[in-house]
């Protein structure tokens, strides 16, 4: 089924609803479906056919909904591109998916290199060429039929270990991934969903998803800012949402008088990122409302999420998976049979919320499954006795030093339980003698007068010898990528700059 008959439904049975808000646009469904066709209309206008790609390199706005559905309508592949990329690293990406347009802001279209027809959005609401072009065509399209494994958008992975990758997510996939979440958060058309979360991102391609699926209205933001992100809350009502775990440090590092008016209306917040103090989620949860839900996600889909219950989310775990997505479980690579529960291996998935595998022109790269059709993921976790998942890194994360293994986010939980620290990172370092050597880098209070000894006494009453840090450095923020993701490498060599 195209997915983008979900929002068409919903326009016929509420057209005056809310759809879709964001800084300057409100649309109802009935408005977001005509300006959908629209656009499928102006692609199929410029030639575009089934299995072309539209790139659509703008930040949270209308303009990437209405063309993200109107690529689907048309049997467009849609590929939202990270809005923070620029020069090279851009091209790159548009060279690679070759798409018969680019969508984009009138300022980036000006310094475009790439020699692919532009459309752009301007400043004012509903200004620029892609605009004026919708203006002119015809308000009604048939939407193309799709089945289960048709192609509905390349999702472009962070690339935080390696060149980024172009991930397919087919219509089924939308499908299974949207109505797995419904269920298991209790969606319905009530709902408000807020996307601070890039559309080009997997997690803010999941808001978005929700709401279609749902119909239930959806709220798009820029950027981050606490006092615009409090005001949208309260005027929109917002319900659910997903946030990285950035962003909920800086929610709890705020001052507590922003909070004391703040209206209850947000049921639950999901998301996921660097490990964190529990204690920082009991201190969102207690300012914003609702349930905190850590999960787990990849932009090749395999999904894990803690339930809505406030009495048996857990902060220690990334939540449970769901069947009527993907499947979950940890295999001993190799001999590639599950471990027992408390164990680690490798997590593996499988399911209709599964990416078949990565686009390369005609080409279909994908890995090779293991028996059962598990696919393998490259992370590590442990599956406990009730059933959760804990993840714990990158299989090309884990520290291999004196021929002892050591998970960084065993480490990093260590130090982030120490009052004084804020957030770390834990890495590798080449070592002579060891091959490799543990390093953390670290983020103290403003006040903090905490030592590197003190940080070597803390773990080492609590880890054993080989998993010290042998490195520690303080920085006053983890650098990071376009998507808010650590950035790993950048984090080493400043490591490797203090040893």
């Amino acid at each position: 089924m195209n997915f983008a008959l979900f929002p068409e439904i919903k326009a016929r049975g509420s057209p005056d609803a809310w759809a879709l808000v964001d800084a300057r646009l409100r649309l109802t469904w009935a408005e977001l479906d005509q300006l959908a066709k629209r656009s499928a209309n102006l692609l199929v206008g410029r030639g575009a056919r089934r299995g072309d790609r539209l790139a659509i390199h703008l930040p949270n706005r209308a303009e990437s909904v209405i063309a993200f559905l109107g690529a689907l309508k048309a049997g467009v592949i849609a590929v939202p591109l990270n809005w923070r990329l620029q020069g090279p690293d851009l091209d790159r990406l548009v060279r690679h998916c070759a798409p018969v347009a680019l969508l984009t802001t009138q300022e980036r279209a000006a310094e475009s290199r790439t020699g692919v027809p532009c459309l752009d959005c301007g400043p004012a609401p509903k200004s620029g060429t892609f605009w004026s072009e919708l203006a002119a065509q015809p308000d009604t399209f048939q939407a193309v039929g799709c089945q289960h494994g048709d192609i509905a958008n390349l999702l472009y992975t962070s690339g935080t270990t390696a060149t980024p990758k172009a991930a397919i997510h087919t219509h089924g996939m939308r499908l299974a991934v949207a109505a797995a979440m419904a269920d298991c958060f209790k969606l319905g058309s009530h709902d408000v969903g807020l996307a601070i979360s890039p559309l080009f991102h997997t997690s803010g391609m999941s808001v978005f998803s929700n709401a279609m699926f749902a119909g239930c209205a959806l709220v798009l933001l820029e950027k981050w800012d606490l006092d615009l992100f409090l005001a949208t809350i309260e005027q929109e009502r917002v319900s659910f949402m997903h946030l990285i775990t950035t962003i909920v440090v800086d929610i709890t590092r705020a001052p507590e008088e922003k909070f004391s008016r703040h209206p209850r209306s947000v049921r639950f917040t999901w998301g996921g990122g660097h490990a964190v103090d529990p204690k920082i989620f009991e201190t969102f949860e207690r300012r914003i409302g609702g349930v905190f839900l850590a999960g787990y996600s990849r932009t090749e889909g395999g999904l894990a999420y803690n339930p809505l219950d406030a009495r048996r989310r857990r902060f220690d775990a990334h939540g449970y998976g769901n069947r009527n997505s993907s499947e979950i479980a940890v295999f001993d690579a190799t001999i590639q049979k599950p471990c027992k529960a408390g164990a680690t291996g490798e997590i593996v998935v499988r399911g209709d919320g599964v990416s078949p595998g990565y686009w390369d022109g005609d080409m279909l790269r994908s890995l090779r499954p293991y028996d059962g059709g598990w696919l393998p993921t490259g992370d590590l976790g442990m599956i406990d006795a009730e059933g959760a998942l804990h993840f714990l890194g990158r299989t090309d994360h884990m520290i291999k030093t004196g021929g002892e293994n050591v998970y960084p986010a065993e480490v990093a939980a260590v130090l982030l339980a120490m009052p004084e620290v804020v957030d770390a990172m834990v890495v590798d370092l080449p070592d002579e003698r060891l091959g490799q050597r543990v390093a953390a880098l670290v983020v103290v209070a403003a006040d903090s007068s905490l030592t590197s000894a003190a940080i070597e006494h803390a773990c080492r009453a609590q880890l054993g010898g080989f998993k010290i840090p042998r490195t520690i450095a303080f920085t006053d923020a983890l650098p990071r990528l376009g998507n808010d993701k650590i950035d790993i490498g950048a984090c080493r060599s400043l490591l490797m700059a203090q040893a």
